[in-house]
């Protein structure tokens, strides 16, 4: 395990939606944040990180079929990074490949790994393989079903985590040099109350020494 202690330099946060499809005594809210924060440390350690917490693990990047469950509603991989292996660099990529199945409010996913040498490589044992992650991102998407039928719950879950060129770096003075991007996205919906979504996902984002995630967002929302 690492110290989980990551200093958050600056950062945003924005209610992108709350709608309320429900009645006031029944209340069914969808529910976006978007969050961009600036740290100090690279790619790679926040991916040790947040292997250490979970959030990079089987449960986000499955090596099994699933069910219900890919990357995202525009069909984006679980997982995509640009990866050093043995010194060489190459593109590391786990998609959701759509198999079918006899109902379609029950579609099996499987998960493709590209570059074929690496397909018996997980993510969250890069560390102990020695492979290094230079840029990574993360994407999540489940959509429930009822009774057979399609219902309109759904959870989206997105990161993306970049090191910023230096150039870019120094023409904007208010941010620090060598700082690393994080961006994350939320989206949730039929939630019975005005709460933080995808709260799975958000608790395993408890990296942060000058930051609680968790309540930075429940703060906004109480706000909106």
């Amino acid at each position: 395990m690492h110290e989980l202690k990551c200093w958050v330099h600056d950062w945003s946060v924005n209610v992108t939606e709350l709608s309320n499809f429900g009645s006031l005594l029944n209340p069914l809210y969808t529910i976006g944040v978007e969050l961009e924060l600036h740290v100090s440390e690279s790619p790679d350690a926040l991916h040790r990180l947040l292997t250490d917490t979970g959030l990079v693990s089987r449960e986000s990047i499955p090596f099994d079929v699933v069910t219900n469950f890919r990357g995202s509603a525009t069909n984006e991989p679980y997982y995509a990074a640009h990866i050093r292996y043995d010194g060489m660099p190459k593109r590391y990529e786990v998609a959701a490949h759509d198999t079918g199945g006899v109902l379609r409010t029950k579609i099996a996913y499987k998960p493709v790994v590209t570059p074929a040498e690496l397909q018996l490589h997980h993510p969250a044992n890069f560390v102990r393989l020695g492979i290094t992650v230079d840029e990574w991102e993360l994407h999540n998407y489940k959509h429930y079903f009822m009774l057979l039928i399609a219902s309109k719950r759904y959870e989206c879950f997105d990161l993306w985590v970049t090191a910023a060129v230096e150039q870019e770096a120094e023409a904007a003075a208010e941010k620090p040099s060598g700082f690393t991007t994080v961006r994350v996205k939320l989206a949730e919906s039929e939630l019975k109350r005005k709460d933080v979504p995808c709260a799975w996902y958000v608790q395993r984002l408890a990296i942060f020494e000058n930051l609680d995630v968790e309540a930075e967002v429940r703060k906004k929302l109480a706000e909106a």
